[in-house]
């Protein structure tokens, strides 16, 4: 008994220190393994049958988990990534056409201009210079989408944001052992003033952006922010202020955040692989020679994209799903109790020995014709699935590959010597201690 406790708590606190390092060598191998917490279990869904059930076929018997809502909620309130049932459903609907396919080759302009802007200040760098790409990444990324969610150009405001969410990450960013323990809500959060700082600075910058756009001229074309602020309810009643907030909150969350750490793991990983840095290199000056990449292009840029696909089965930001059982189920034939923790760990699916052949390896092959067609779609989930899936998961998938493309045809990134990156699961999974590259010019 003493031994099964003893256990349970370093399992807890490696959990709380970094969520990817807490995974046993076993778990690569297992398909649903069952963890007992001391107020309740825990089951790990590592089986693409298990996410389909839980993440689709099943959904609405499982919502979102203490573990993710106690780490969101003082930043997102009850905005699209923290909430439930109607509510939900109801944003998500109002939010939607802002992604819708027909916008992105508009948004590949702002795109492309401002990933220029952070080429220029490269440029403008002495031969050899090392950058900590999450800084330049995070701040162009958040420029992009506050340009084209909420038509604000961020500016010097864009730093506020970049350390407002930094020190909430360093306060808020781990899985409280509280959480685990199944204490309440109210209960004060180790950290809980650093975060709460953190938030009020966000705060300021996003009550910026909605003074603008409520000036903004009506004819000017419509944003996710002018969605938020015409929308009426059946009542005719407009969205209360505090949920408009915590919709811009989590636009900007999703918005950047995940783009920003994807930017930085596939240049690591270049740098990691000449081989595959070539061929990219190969790719992009047939397709681009000396212009500037463009919306139409992204087709052609086939092996670009696969190396942002096979980034994110390695690295992916979102490294876990969590969610609460509401009534009693099955899963993989294993009894699932109401109340039990839920954890979809996409670092442990993408990583799995049974669905991957060599599993740790960066391959971006695997994502060409035809080895393409042999992945298990639910073996496979960077973005979520179901219903729940990110709504700017294209948007996303063409801003990533328009900057990898910029930068790559401008740039080789280099680990310096002596260096060591690991990764941080966390909030979002990031570089540890940070990503330092040298830049080496090749144009």
């Amino acid at each position: 008994m003493l031994a099964s406790l003893f256990d349970d708590i370093k399992y807890l606190l490696r959990a709380r220190n970094n969520v990817v390092a807490m995974w046993p060598k076993s778990y690569y191998r297992k398909e649903l393994i069952t963890v007992r917490l001391p107020t309740r279990l825990m089951f790990i869904v590592n089986n693409p049958a298990g996410v389909q059930h839980v993440m689709v076929s099943n959904e609405q018997n499982y919502r979102k988990s203490p573990l993710n809502s106690q780490t969101l909620k003082p930043l997102l309130g009850n905005g699209l990534f923290v909430s439930n049932g109607e509510l939900w459903a109801r944003q998500r609907k109002v939010t939607a056409p802002s992604t819708h396919g027909s916008r992105l080759p508009e948004y590949a302009k702002t795109i492309i201009a401002c990933g220029q802007g952070m080429i220029a200040d490269w440029r403008a760098l002495p031969p050899g210079h090392v950058v900590e790409v999450t800084e330049p990444f995070t701040l162009v990324t958040a420029e992009i989408i506050s340009q084209l969610m909420f038509g604000f150009p961020l500016q010097e405001r864009g730093q506020v944001l970049y350390h407002a969410f930094k020190e909430y990450s360093a306060s808020h960013g781990r899985v409280h052992l509280f959480e685990f323990l199944g204490l309440p809500s109210w209960l004060p959060r180790p950290g809980g003033w650093r975060g709460r700082r953190a938030v009020r600075r966000f705060d300021r910058v996003l009550l910026d952006i909605l003074k603008a756009g409520q000036a903004r001229d009506p004819q000017s074309p419509p944003t996710l922010l002018d969605m938020l602020i015409n929308y009426r309810d059946p009542q005719g009643q407009p969205m209360a202020p505090d949920l408009m907030r915590d919709e811009m909150a989590s636009i900007f969350l999703a918005g950047h955040e995940t783009t920003a750490l994807t930017l930085g793991w596939a240049f690591f990983l270049l740098s990691q692989h000449p081989e595959v840095e070539q061929r990219v290199h190969e790719e992009i000056d047939r397709v681009l020679g000396d212009r500037a990449v463009g919306f139409e292009d992204v087709p052609q840029l086939t092996y670009a994209r696969a190396v942002i696909d096979e980034t994110l089965r390695l690295y992916p930001p979102v490294h876990i799903f969590s969610r609460e059982a509401i009534g009693d189920d099955v899963i993989s034939g294993q009894r699932v109790p109401a109340g039990s923790y839920i954890t979809i760990a996409s670092w442990l699916l993408h990583r799995h020995e049974k669905y991957w052949e060599e599993p740790k390896a960066f391959r971006p092959e695997r994502f060409l014709p035809p080895q393409a067609q042999k992945l298990q779609h639910f073996a496979y989930i960077p973005f979520g699935t179901g219903s729940r899936v990110c709504m700017g998961k294209h948007l996303g998938l063409l801003e990533v590959t328009l900057l990898f493309a910029l930068v790559a045809q401008s740039f080789r990134l280099r680990v310096p010597e002596g260096v060591v990156i690991e990764p941080l699961g966390r909030m979002t999974l990031r570089p540890s201690p940070a990503m330092p590259l040298r830049l080496e010019r090749r144009r």
